[in-house]
């Protein structure tokens, strides 16, 4: 007698896929920013930063936008599910585009990500960036699971699905 996997032990292909920033991106901006409160904090230390409330508010303005970028840059993530795909990005709106509206995907380089269209002569519906984890499965998924009738442009190529 054969067992049949459970369900919850057997892969699932079409589970949704969530794809988030690059260890390379994560590491560059923390670093960045650590770089740049470090030189802030030692001219604080030293006596030499500034020491008016209009330019210590100034100051924390600064470190404060540069602290919700690098937070917002480590959240994003793009979420392929089986009916669209989801670009999350915690201090801005959630895109997403439906999947079967995609009409051409264009692939610039794998490195710079996707554009997704549901107009082909129009604007892209949606943008994905590149510094994403796994691109080249990122762009597998995608180009695999959209229409049949939609064209796959880019990289000296243009095909049909």
């Amino acid at each position: 007698m054969t067992r049949q996997p459970e369900s919850g032990n057997a892969p699932q292909e079409n589970a949704p896929r969530r794809f988030g920033l690059s260890q390379s991106q994560r590491w560059g901006a923390a670093s960045g920013l650590l770089f740049f409160l470090l030189v802030v904090g030692t001219d604080y230390a030293s006596g030499v930063a500034a020491r008016e409330w209009s330019e210590l508010a100034l100051d924390a303005g600064i470190v404060a936008g540069l602290v919700l970028v690098v937070f917002n840059a480590f959240r994003k993530s793009v979420l392929v599910g089986e009916n669209e795909i989801r670009k999350i990005q915690p201090l801005w709106w959630d895109q997403s585009v439906q999947i079967s509206a995609i009409r051409r995907v264009h692939v610039p380089t794998i490195e710079s990500g996707l554009w997704l269209y549901t107009d082909p002569d129009g604007n892209p519906a949606l943008t994905i960036g590149g510094g994403l984890e796994a691109p080249e499965e990122l762009e597998e998924r995608v180009t695999e699971s959209v229409p049949p009738a939609a064209k796959i442009t880019g990289l000296g190529q243009e095909e049909e699905n």
